[in-house]
C-alpha cells in the first residue's frame, strides 16, 4: 500500500511539475510576444515622429494622422502606449481592421501577415500615395512595401527599408531611421 500511494503521489508531483512547465513556458511565449508589440508600437510611433509628409498628405492643418491597420494583427493592448499622444502637433488617431479601399486616407498603414495574399493589391490601391506602408511578413519592402518590421532569430527588432519606393511616395525619412535598417531594393518580378 505505501508502494502504491508513493507512485501515485510521485505520478502526481511529475504531472504537476510538467504541467506548471507548460504553463510557464506559455506564460514566458506570451511575455515575449506582448514585449515584441509594445517595441513595434514604439517604433511606429517614432515612424510617425522621424518621417516628414507631403502637406498633400493631411486635407487640414489641423488633420488628426492617421495610424491604420489591416487585416488580423496582434498589438492588443501595446497600442495603449501611443494611444492619445501627438504627432507634430496633430492628434494621433488609430485604426484597427480597416479594409484595403480606405487606405489611402491613413498616413502608416500597417499590413498584417493575414493580409500575405493581398500585398500586391493593397500596394496598388496606394499607387505612391503618401502613405507609409509598414509590415513584418518577409520579402515585404523588396515587393515595394516601405518598412518590413520583424523580430529576428535572435529576438531583436529589426528593419528593412525600401527606400526608393518611400521616396515614389513623396515621404522623406529621417537618417536616424535609416541608420537602423537594411536598405533593400524592389525585386523584379520573375517573368518566365
Amino acid at each position: 500500500m505505501n508502494l502504491l500511494r508513493h507512485t501515485l503521489s510521485y505520478l502526481l508531483f511529475v504531472t504537476l511539475m510538467s504541467t506548471s512547465s507548460v504553463l510557464s513556458t506559455k506564460a514566458y511565449a506570451g511575455n515575449i510576444l506582448a514585449k515584441e508589440y509594445y517595441v513595434k508600437a514604439a517604433f511606429l510611433y517614432n515612424f510617425a515622429r522621424l518621417i516628414e509628409w507631403p502637406t498633400t498628405a493631411f486635407p487640414t492643418e489641423t488633420s488628426p494622422f492617421h495610424l491604420c491597420f489591416i487585416g488580423k494583427e496582434p498589438f492588443d493592448s501595446a497600442l495603449r502606449s501611443i494611444r492619445n499622444k501627438k504627432i507634430n502637433g496633430r492628434s494621433l488617431i488609430i485604426h484597427r481592421g480597416i479594409f484595403s479601399d480606405h487606405a489611402s486616407k491613413c498616413q502608416i498603414l500597417f499590413i498584417s501577415q493575414s493580409e500575405k495574399n493581398n500585398i500586391p493589391h493593397i500596394l496598388s490601391i496606394l499607387n505612391h500615395a503618401p502613405v507609409l506602408t509598414v509590415s513584418e511578413l518577409p520579402g515585404f519592402a523588396e515587393q515595394q512595401g516601405h518598412i518590413r518590421l520583424f523580430l529576428s532569430n535572435d529576438e531583436k527588432i529589426k528593419l528593412e527599408i525600401n527606400h526608393d519606393a518611400i521616396n515614389k511616395a513623396g515621404l522623406k525619412i529621417s537618417s536616424r531611421i535609416l541608420t537602423l535598417a537594411k536598405i533593400v531594393s524592389t525585386r523584379e518580378p520573375v517573368t518566365p
